[in-house]
């Protein structure tokens, strides 16, 4: 459960700032399985960290490429990734229905 207390206003620094979209995006990447699902999540992890750090490579700061370039980063590589590797996706037979020990 997400929980904002204390807070008179919604921003979208204090919400969850779009990771619900590269959530999803690391489990249809990582095909359900917790070993892809680790590596899709370094690897949007990665260009997430790189949106922020950016300026302390010169090779970046020399692009010249405005701030907005690399926050969209991380979501422009999930929807490349997606279109790429989501072709042969797909969820596990019991998605969405809920557990049920007895009926097991």
């Amino acid at each position: 459960m997400y929980i904002t207390a204390g807070v008179s206003e919604w921003k979208f620094e204090n919400g969850v700032a779009g990771f619900g979209f590269l959530a999803l995006a690391v489990m249809i990447f990582g095909g359900w399985k917790p070993q892809r699902i680790a590596v899709a999540a370094l690897l949007f992890g990665f260009f997430r960290a790189l949106s922020n750090v950016y300026t302390g490579f010169s090779f970046l700061s020399r692009l010249n490429l405005p701030s907005t370039v690399y926050n969209m980063l991380p979501y422009i590589i999930s929807l490349v990734v997606l279109v790429i590797f989501s072709k042969n996706s797909a969820a596990p037979k019991a998605e969405g229905i809920p557990y049920d020990k007895g009926s097991r």
